[in-house]
């Protein structure tokens, strides 16, 4: 193995340890100390690739956005249907059915929730948006989308579905949270994109009260 491969190795290995820590005692609760003694390195060992634990947290935060690019990516590519809202519709059902979380996964986030993390997470949206265009200008092509704007459409999505809906940044009862995801489902249908369904409502609320996410 050479030094590169060494060096990432060792990175990756902190990540997961310290994800688990996280996880397991709360990011609060875990010290710098508990990550080392986990790991049996010493404190130069991982301050050569984090100068904190907080710059710890931003990396796991990193490779979550990342892996769930790919999911969309990779879903949004093997979309089937008889037109562009149906595969639209598929994506984000499957999307929504591949998210687990468990209240420590709540406290971890919450953790990572600062103005920061919330402008970070804006940026990005162009970024979701890329890989669901060309479903929606088939949809377009098609008739089964009447949206003349599919850029701006899915970026207003991405918006309130990661930022106004989102329960770690405005806690609410599961009967708030439904009444926003519906709203969701009128402004999209309103826009042109009537994609999600009841059903979508339903198991979108379902996913994030297992979470624990509600009040």
């Amino acid at each position: 193995m050479s030094r590169s491969e060494k060096a990432e190795a060792t990175y990756q290995r902190i990540l997961d340890v310290s994800n688990e820590l996280f996880r397991k005692q709360g990011y609060e609760k875990t010290s710098i100390q508990d990550i080392l003694n986990e790991l049996k390195m010493s404190k130069g060992a991982v301050y050569h690739h984090f100068k904190s634990k907080k710059e710890i947290l931003d990396a796991i935060e990193i490779k979550v956005h990342e892996a769930n690019m790919r999911r969309l990516k990779k879903l949004a590519k093997e979309a089937t249907g008889a037109n562009g809202k149906e595969k639209l519709s598929q994506v984000f059902l499957k999307q929504t059915l591949s998210q687990e979380f468990d209240p420590n996964d709540v406290e971890l986030m919450k953790a990572h929730l600062d103005p920061h993390t919330i402008v970070s997470d804006m940026k990005e949206v162009p970024g979701m948006s890329e890989f669901l265009i060309e479903l929606v200008e088939e949809g377009m092509a098609d008739g089964s989308i009447t949206t003349k704007h599919p850029n701006e459409v899915l970026e207003v999505l991405f918006v309130l579905l990661n930022i106004w809906i989102n329960p770690i940044i405005y806690p609410r009862s599961r009967e708030e949270a439904k009444k926003r995801v519906s709203y969701l489902q009128l402004v999209m249908k309103n826009m042109g994109v009537d994609f999600i369904s009841d059903e979508m409502v339903e198991l979108f609320i379902a996913t994030y009260e297992k979470g624990g996410f509600f009040q």
